[in-house]
């Protein structure tokens, strides 16, 4: 996700442009969202899943290949030129739509079945994707961790930019909504020198009744 305004912490939307730019696309799906999305299937009515701040797209990618009707917003147009592109390559551009919007104030159309929100920290985050949801749907929500700071590797240090794990199980609660999970998951990943290095995610898993 890339800021659009001064008083935003992280980086703005031009560093993303070319940081996206740069790195161009990657298909891998976060296991956590993997994990909380697999079970679920796109029903009549509530086929559309959004995948806010989506960066290159990958999780969109990844839910239209499952039947997802996915939309990607993110205010980087370099990293939705980069999305738009694979999702041709990969023969899903009819099940994508690409956004160029602030996360922070963009609003679904209609209601959704599914949320997706993967390491971008958002003021009032869950309370917001709680209100998109319709009956039965779901939200998910993966980042790096407050703890990931002190005893994980990646990620930024900026609290501002981390989440902590009681805020987004009591924001999903005030919401009305059914958390399913919400914990700090540890997990192994391969650091720049070639040794596996711990980093601490954030996760959070809510339904709407």
């Amino acid at each position: 996700m890339s800021a659009d305004h001064r008083d935003q912490p992280g980086h703005d939307v031009a560093w993303w442009d070319a940081e996206h730019r740069t790195r161009g696309v990657h298909d891998e799906v976060d296991p956590s969202v993997r994990a909380a999305c697999l079970p679920l299937a796109p029903r009549t009515g509530a086929g559309a899943a959004v995948d806010l701040a989506c960066g290159t797209g990958r999780h969109a990618r990844w839910l239209a290949l499952r039947g997802w009707s996915a939309t990607g917003v993110d205010s980087s147009p370099g990293g939705l030129e980069v999305a738009a592109e694979a999702a041709r390559a990969r023969g899903v551009e009819g099940r994508c739509r690409w956004v160029a919007a602030d996360a922070r104030t963009w609003e679904p159309p209609a209601e959704v079945g599914l949320v997706v929100v993967a390491f971008v920290a958002l003021p009032q985050l869950v309370e917001r994707a709680a209100g998109w949801l319709a009956p039965g749907g779901r939200a998910v929500v993966v980042g790096h961790a407050l703890a990931n700071a002190e005893r994980g590797v990646g990620g930024p240090r900026d609290p501002r930019l981390l989440h902590d794990v009681t805020a987004l199980r009591d924001g999903a609660r005030a919401a009305g909504l059914r958390v399913r999970l919400a914990a700090e998951v540890e997990r192994p990943v391969r650091w720049d020198d070639g040794e596996r290095r711990v980093q601490v995610d954030a996760v959070l898993v809510a339904d709407r009744p």
